[in-house]
């Protein structure tokens, strides 16, 4: 008979970490949305001095995208690297680099 592993404890680190990592991902979203939509509607989708505007827009919406996802892996405690990927994307907001910093001190928790 085989002695069984120790149980890893699970603490809440990895969810509250995830919740703020969504957060700061959902924060990131609304502002390249109004980034976009506020460079087009002002200006239209000219690559002149508003298109800045716009493509920096989009480049923030992938950024939010890639922190929401990383937020629900967190709390799903799977794929620790794309949780690490969201926290540091996320950290626009303050929320961001606290909930990176609880899944990263959490990383025995996840599933990868």
């Amino acid at each position: 008979m085989q002695p069984q592993p120790a149980q890893k404890k699970e603490t809440a680190m990895p969810l509250i970490g995830g919740i703020l990592i969504l957060i700061g991902g959902i924060i990131e979203l609304l502002l390249g949305a109004g980034m976009v939509v506020g460079g087009s509607a002002l200006f239209g989708l000219t690559l002149g001095g508003s298109g800045g505007l716009v493509v920096c827009g989009v480049i923030v919406v992938i950024v939010g995208i890639v922190a929401v996802l990383g937020g629900i892996f967190a709390i799903q405690r799977r794929n620790f690297t794309l949780a690490i990927i969201g926290g540091i994307l996320s950290m626009i907001a303050v929320l961001g680099l606290i909930g990176l910093i609880l899944v990263a001190v959490s990383k025995d928790e996840f599933r990868d």
